[in-house]
């Protein structure tokens, strides 16, 4: 299964909405999106995800 991801802090996260991860962490602090905000997500296997704190909300989801 594919999810939109983004790499920040060393670690691959979940995007949750447009401003945070699944584990809470913020990535965009602005309030409106830009397109290159938009360039920065990737959608990658859940393999490839190496936050644990969101590794284990899919885990939890699933």
């Amino acid at each position: 299964m594919f999810f939109p991801t983004i790499y920040s802090a060393d670690e691959r996260h979940i995007v949750k909405d447009k401003n945070t991860c699944a584990c809470g962490t913020r990535y965009n602090v602005f309030a409106m999106l830009t397109r290159s905000d938009l360039r920065k997500i990737r959608f990658k296997h859940y393999k490839e995800v190496t936050c644990p704190k969101c590794k284990s909300s899919i885990i939890d989801e699933g």
